[in-house]
């Protein structure tokens, strides 16, 4: 029998989605981990009450979070990714042939060990030799580590509890110090409906380390208000991936026209951000 699992992030909005069997239910060290099957969106990651990521939509997401940065720089060799233990952006990172090493800072094991098991479809990425897996804080990595990635991608939850640390002004100065000097990052970075004041905060720590942070858009059904937003931060300019040829693989969500779509915001948004 299906039952609905409802998710509430504000008290004027709710979504849910209908679940056919729940597959793994546990708390662990850090957050309350769940995997379901559901009726439409394939599998599914709910952290501490908060969809993560589905089989049907996750291209959205994993997709713009690492190939913005990723084509801007044109051939990263050295990638850092901050959470992202599922795995989906460490697949799509690791389809560049300039990459030597991906570093994924993840701070629940748990989070690792039940993709695997359930996430075929991103192919069991931790396998390659060239992906390195570190259980730990991002915070202290990323302070004993200056100038060495040529692209980080923050692929964190919400600001929510612990997450909370990765949206800030602190984080942010971090990130920045320890990529290349033309190296690009990108960071999740919510909704403009409902987390306008958060990203004009986050826009501003961005302009003040960077000389061309944008912020960008992709659709993902599954995420409050349909959406997520992503911040681009670097001094390479996010064009430069316009010019750059897509790596080898299938793309299932961003094509050269999406890529630079997703830059073009809501009037009323872009107002607020850019004045």
């Amino acid at each position: 029998m299906s039952i609905w699992f409802t998710e509430e992030l504000h008290p004027y909005y709710r979504k849910g989605i209908r679940i056919k069997n729940i597959l793994a239910d546990e708390q662990t060290q850090f957050q309350h981990l769940q995997i379901v099957e559901t009726e439409f969106f394939g599998k599914a990651m709910i952290l501490d009450g908060i969809i993560q990521l589905t089989e049907r939509d996750n291209i959205g997401y994993h997709e713009m979070i690492v190939h913005v940065p990723m084509l801007a720089v044109g051939k990263p060799k050295r990638v850092l990714i901050v959470g992202g233990g599922d795995g989906g952006s460490l697949q799509q990172v690791l389809r560049y042939p300039s990459v030597e090493e991906a570093v994924v800072c993840e701070l629940d094991q748990r989070v690792v060990d039940l993709s695997r098991e359930h996430f075929a479809s991103f192919g069991d990425p931790w396998a390659d030799p060239r992906a390195t897996l570190l259980v730990r804080d991002a915070f202290g990595f990323l302070e004993e580590n200056p100038g060495q990635f040529d692209v980080i991608i923050s692929d964190t939850t919400d600001p929510i509890g612990m997450a909370e640390r990765l949206f800030s002004d602190e984080f942010y100065k971090l990130m920045v110090r320890a990529l290349t000097p033309n190296g690009a990052a990108a960071t999740q970075c919510e909704q403009p409906f409902f987390d306008t004041e958060l990203i004009k905060t986050i826009y501003q720590s961005a302009k003040a380390l960077t000389k061309n942070p944008a912020y960008y858009y992709a659709n993902i059904p599954t995420y409050p208000g349909g959406g997520i937003g992503f911040m681009y931060v670097s001094n390479t300019p996010w064009e430069n991936g316009l010019k750059t040829p897509f790596p080898p693989g299938i793309n299932n969500y961003i094509n050269p026209e999406v890529h630079k779509a997703a830059f073009a915001l809501p009037e009323f948004f872009r107002k607020e951000l850019y004045g």
